[in-house]
């Protein structure tokens, strides 16, 4: 699904689908992969936690997830899984948590932000702090970001100053048409 507010359109389930196949490919030793598309995805991070117990992965420092022309970056990305009702085993991804310094970019479209959750369940991704997305020339700023990806709904909230209400602000080129030439 993509996230599409006023001419901008962000592949959103491939944030998600990106840290979530990293998660499973790199954690819980039970897990399977379930790859997002046929190319492979590529992690770096300094350090990698799997919790068997707590059914999370959690990947810290520097964190890189490269995926075709797909880049999540940020200084920390947690996995939560639930349990797989047919099979038992806790491969389902429940949520994924990206903190700190949050950065996607995919072709010409940036989103950054300082906390980033989908949670599967709801099939929600909220970005929050500073949150700035762009598409070639237009930008789009606000303080919290709540995108509904199976409705294809969203919400940017205004960021607060001065201890007031602050508003969403963006700027939008529109698109170029060629020139209609004269019979």
């Amino acid at each position: 699904m993509f996230l599409r507010i006023m001419g901008m359109t962000i592949n959103i389930r491939t944030i998600a689908a990106m840290a979530a196949s990293v998660g499973l490919m790199g954690g819980v030793a039970h897990a399977q992969f379930v790859p997002t598309s046929e190319k492979p995805v590529a992690y770096g991070a300094d350090t990698m936690d799997a919790d068997s117990n707590k059914h999370t992965v959690n990947f810290v420092g520097r964190v890189e997830f490269l995926q075709d022309d797909s880049r999540l970056r940020a200084d920390g990305v947690r996995v939560n899984y639930a349990q797989n009702p047919t099979t038992g085993k806790w491969d389902d991804v429940s949520s994924v948590e990206a903190n700190g310094n949050v950065y996607y970019v995919t072709g010409d479209q940036v989103m950054t932000g300082a906390k980033a959750v989908y949670t599967k369940s709801t099939d929600t991704l909220v970005l929050t702090g500073d949150v700035v997305l762009k598409q070639g020339q237009n930008v789009m700023q606000g303080s919290r970001l709540v995108y509904n990806v199976g409705a294809g709904k969203s919400t940017m909230d205004g960021a607060p100053t001065g201890g007031s209400k602050g508003r969403v602000r963006g700027v939008f080129y529109p698109e170029s048409s060629p020139a209609k030439k004269k019979p």
